[in-house]
């Protein structure tokens, strides 16, 4: 047994816990500090009783604090200091006095710090959590009530299912309200943290720019870049972002002015759909090469490169259709190759001759192509990401000496010797295959998977996708997938199919689609109206009456049915047989019943069903087993001649 006071109190500690939890890593050093504390002290004030602080000590003591919070706030910085207060002072009504009111000013703090969390993130954890809050909250309201009208009221097990019931039977009903709201109300497919935060620096990922020998190692990211959802492709596929087509030095940069050729890739066409991640940068990733692309308010040049004109404020997605047999046939005859064959002044000796060599011993692009990947596939080159070369020469180390780099150094050193041997060539950044995730039908592509290639320019056939590379002596090691998912990865693959169903359906649900949900109801509504005659309405009418009567009947019909009313009935039956009583027995009470017809056994009854009945009690199972009893004495005597 437990006070109504007491467990309203422990719920209160729950339902707080429940609202600090989803943003407890979220929020400064001394909010958490303050918070568990208070939680620690709450708890040990209902362990052991009294030692309780009141709210006007507590209400001087956040003034200094509200104070401190104020001076943090800014354009810059307003969500921390906001929520930082939240939470300090859900902590102290924690360690304050329990009156009805200040419990239920818990409840809403702790609904309105849970509610904070979606200023930080929007991801699915977020569901799990309010779907608990829904759940004690109207437990703690129904028990709130019965603690303000009794507080020491003494609470069983049986009672506290039934109030249990009736708070889920509460949520139960807000359901459907829930449903239909949620195609109206507005929404940020932002998290308002990263809307008003400063921007950070960019994860190694796709850059703007290919330096090789800028840094001795890159860092690798697991920050997931984008997914996209396509069947499983027999090969990993190439991600297309932007093309680099002039060199600087040993940096390779993008002059969009120079793609002035239009091309179209060739080969089997696939559909997909791409979800980018919240990114700072415009360009657009479609899969090697697009033909085309779903998403208005976009730039594309003629090289294939796509580009948002601005910065979305939202999350989104966009349909691709695209070819991935790499290769891209110019629409008419190429214009401005030479800007292709362009090298920087003060090239090595020994760049210089590999590529006049490379161009001596070649017919034409297509042998000279095949000379440069025989320098790759028998030159004993390793991929790697650390103790790479650096400074001016770095390219050359790479090529001559180390032989060890990551994708840009291959990529840099082939395009230069291609264009030393008179062949076109340009630079494509992009990514390189990912993890398809078979639960979700999707491809999981991370900022570590970036890459780039080279596009060679071939008479006859167009642009051909050139990746060196893939001649790396452990290049499978580097790109492949893992042939078995283990246990771990599935789990993983499938919280992210679900957080990937989460943003599909919640987070990008925006405007747009609501309009169009509005759009859709109403036209078919139009079609039902023009579909329904007469008769088909006056049926659905009687439908809904039976539907209504029955429903409003149900109570009484569980009541005639209830084992109560039905060994009452019996017992009327037998007195009518016995007596022949010519007033309706059912207009008798029990009381009036016994009296009239002088029967002991009939006042048992009336005694025992009226103890519990007409003290608002159900018979227990021991109380109906005895009125059978007497029911069966009854019976008894009256066949007795």
């Amino acid at each position: 047994m437990i006070t109504s006071s007491r467990f309203s109190s422990l719920l209160a500690l729950v339902i707080a816990l429940t609202g600090i939890a989803p943003i407890f890593f979220w929020i400064e050093r001394f909010p958490q500090l303050v918070v568990v504390l208070a939680l620690l002290i709450g708890l040990l004030q209902e362990w052991r009783g009294g030692w309780r602080f009141s709210n006007r000590q507590f209400n001087l003591a956040l003034v200094p604090v509200f104070i401190w919070y104020l001076l943090q706030y800014s354009r810059s910085n307003p969500i921390q200091p906001v929520v930082s207060v939240l939470v300090i002072m859900l902590a102290a009504r924690l360690v304050g006095e329990k009156s009805v009111r200040n419990l239920l000013q818990i409840n809403l703090l702790s609904l309105i710090c849970l509610a904070s969390r979606s200023l930080y993130d929007l991801s699915p954890v977020f569901l799990m959590w309010l779907t608990v809050m829904m759940v004690l909250l109207p437990v703690s309201l129904v028990m709130l009530t019965f603690a303000g009208q009794n507080s020491v009221l003494l609470l069983g097990r049986r009672e506290l299912t039934r109030i249990v019931g009736a708070a889920l039977l509460i949520t139960a009903a807000t359901l459907p309200a829930t449903a239909l709201l949620f195609p109206v109300l507005p929404r940020t497919a932002f998290p308002m943290w990263q809307f008003l935060a400063i921007p950070e620096a960019a994860a190694p990922g796709m850059s703007d720019r290919v330096e090789p020998g800028s840094s001795a190692s890159i860092g690798t990211s697991r920050t997931l870049a984008f997914r996209a959802e396509l069947p499983r492709q027999p090969q990993p596929p190439y991600w297309r972002g932007t093309v680099f087509n002039r060199m600087n030095g040993n940096r390779w940069v993008r002059d969009a002015e120079r793609a002035t050729d239009p091309m179209t890739p060739t080969g089997q066409l696939v559909s997909l759909t791409i979800y980018p991640e919240p990114s700072p940068s415009l360009i657009l990733i479609t899969l090697d090469a697009p033909l085309e692309l779903g998403l208005s308010r976009i730039r594309v040049t003629p090289d294939l490169v796509y580009e948002l004109v601005r910065a979305p404020g939202k999350r989104f997605s966009y349909t691709v259709r695209a070819a991935t047999d790499g290769l891209l046939r110019s629409k008419g005859l190429p214009r401005q190759l030479d800007q292709y064959l362009q090298v920087p002044a003060g090239l090595q000796s020994a760049f210089v001759q590999q590529g006049a060599a490379i161009r001596t011993k070649g017919a034409n692009n297509a042998q000279r192509l095949q000379l440069v990947e025989e320098l790759f596939s028998s030159g004993g080159f390793q991929y790697s990401r650390q103790g790479l070369p650096t400074g001016p020469d770095a390219l050359y180390r790479f090529f001559f000496e180390t032989k060890q780099g990551h994708c840009e150094f291959y990529a840099s050193a082939a395009a230069l010797l291609l264009r030393l041997a008179g062949v076109p060539s340009r630079l494509v950044g992009g990514y390189l295959g990912g993890e398809y995730n078979e639960i979700g039908g999707y491809y999981l592509v991370t900022e570590d998977r970036a890459h780039v290639w080279v596009e060679v320019y071939l008479e006859g056939k167009g642009w051909q996708r050139f990746d060196p590379s893939r001649f790396a002596v452990n290049a499978d090691a580097v790109w492949q997938e893992p042939a078995r998912a283990t246990l771990g990865m599935r789990l993983r693959y499938l919280l992210d199919a679900l957080d990937y169903r989460w943003n599909r359906a919640v987070v990008t649900y925006d405007f747009e689609r609501q309009a169009e949900q509005v759009r859709l109801a109403a036209r078919k509504l139009k079609d039902v109206e023009r579909g329904l005659s007469w008769k088909q309405l006056i049926w659905a009418g009687g439908a809904v009456m039976v539907i209504l009567a029955v429903w409003l009947l149900a109570p009484r019909i569980r009541q005639l049915h209830s084992p109560e009313q039905r060994l009452v009935r019996q017992l009327y039956r037998l007195m009518e047989k016995r007596y022949g009583l010519s007033v309706p027995v059912q207009k008798l009470g029990l009381f009036e019943l016994a009296v009239q017809t002088g029967n002991p056994l009939v006042q048992q009854f009336a005694d025992l069903y009226g103890a519990a009945v007409y003290h608002d009690r159900r018979l227990n199972p021991e109380e109906l087993r005895q009125l059978r009893r007497l029911l069966q004495q009854l019976a008894r005597a009256q066949q007795r001649p």
